[in-house]
């Protein structure tokens, strides 16, 4: 039956060909790629390998399903491959963990976990997901998600999330040297690594940071060492005449200045939020001092662009419904699951002309593709023939 070349399907065609693209998929890979993220954002029911297998058309079956998702995947490759048009675009990182709800006690990697949404730890999984942010669009696609152990400490846990931004650095530094973490992150154990990596980090501070501000004015003459700094920040009250205002609308007045960090033992470049409805604060940090106070806002807003991506995934393409326990499935499943949303945003939104006035629906996206499987699969099992009629005169 020939296919209605829609916008639809125009971004599966393209996500065909950047699949043939990547030299590190097999050929029965490529095949099962092309054929399962489709499946993967249609499917209505819970992503798992039976109701795949329901919906496959005789193509697959489950053995052969589960066959394929012990194979690792290699989604940076597809990564590399779909998003280097946005090497041409501002862009930066966001890095986040995410709790994922699971039992069993066989499943690699179950431990006790932070879950946000719960406020407390809960047992479960963890995937830390790294995702690319377009700044223009202001819109997030995935990289990589990867789970921790079970049973790390903290020490070794924030030691797991730097080896994952370092085994992606090269990727990382072809788009941007920015990564926007949220305060959990505002550890020298993760910041100094990434450092030496020649990754820049931007991040937010405790309410009660400690700040010095830096000696600008004449040292004294004589022996000693010069004056380095010129008081402590008062973060309750700071003194606006050694801030510059860089961003101000109805909601929040923004400051920036570029301070001595304790904790780090750094200088750094400081973004002190003042709430005016409230009356509280926030105070932002970038380690590139040359970086915008504005700037800096920016990205660490656009750093929540991850949380939708997450949310998404989870509502749409069953991020939380993997029933495998091997470390290789659940790592297949996770990736496939933030990779399908990731595609579909990319070819079925952001080439869009007038995507400003029309935001990104995962819904309508998933509505459309199951619709379509309906429609083939009536046509194909009654034997009619949808092409268009010539007519000659």
């Amino acid at each position: 039956m020939k296919k209605i070349n829609s916008a639809f399907n125009k971004a599966m065609s393209f996500v065909s060909a950047r699949i043939d693209q990547v030299s590190e998929f097999t050929k029965p890979q490529k095949k099962f790629l092309k054929w399962i993220i489709e499946i993967w954002v249609m499917l209505p029911v819970r992503h798992n390998f039976l109701n795949v297998y329901r919906y496959s058309n005789g193509q697959y079956s489950e053995k052969s399903l589960r066959n394929q998702f012990e194979r690792k995947i290699d989604f940076p490759a597809l990564s590399d491959s779909v998003f280097s048009p946005l090497k041409e675009k501002e862009c930066i990182v966001a890095f986040d963990p995410s709790f994922i709800k699971k039992s069993g006690k066989k499943t690699y990697g179950k431990g006790y976990y932070w879950s946000g949404k719960d406020g407390q730890t809960l047992p479960g999984l963890e995937i830390s997901s790294l995702a690319l942010v377009d700044v223009s669009d202001e819109t997030a696609y995935s990289l990589e998600a990867v789970q921790p152990p079970a049973g790390l400490k903290d020490g070794k846990q924030m030691e797991h999330y730097v080896n994952i931004i370092g085994q992606n650095k090269d990727r990382i530094l072809k788009y941007t040297k920015y990564v926007a973490a949220d305060a959990y992150f505002m550890k020298t154990g993760f910041i100094e690594p990434l450092l030496k990596m020649g990754i820049q980090v931007v991040t937010r501070m405790r309410q009660d940071a400690d700040l010095k501000y830096l000696h600008k004015g004449p040292q004294k003459s004589g022996k000693g060492r010069n004056r380095i700094f010129d008081g402590k920040v008062d973060v309750k009250n700071i003194d606006k005449r050694r801030w510059e205002v860089c961003y101000q609308d109805e909601d929040v007045c923004a400051y920036e200045s570029v301070v001595w960090c304790v904790s780090l033992k750094r200088i750094v470049k400081v973004v002190y939020l003042k709430y005016k409805k409230t009356d509280s604060y926030s105070i932002l940090l970038s380690t590139d001092t040359e970086l915008g106070g504005e700037k800096v806002l920016q990205y660490y807003r656009l750093r929540f662009q991850i949380e939708f991506l997450l949310r998404d995934a989870k509502q749409y393409t069953g991020l939380e419904e993997c029933q495998a326990r091997s470390q290789t499935k659940l790592y297949n499943h996770f990736n496939l699951s933030l990779m399908a949303v990731s595609l579909m945003k990319l070819t079925c939104w952001a080439t869009q002309q007038n995507k400003s006035q029309i935001p990104f629906s995962m819904r309508r996206i998933k509505t459309w593709y199951y619709n379509k499987y309906i429609t083939e699969t009536i046509f194909s099992n009654l034997g009619i023939d949808v092409r268009p009629v010539k007519v000659c005169f």
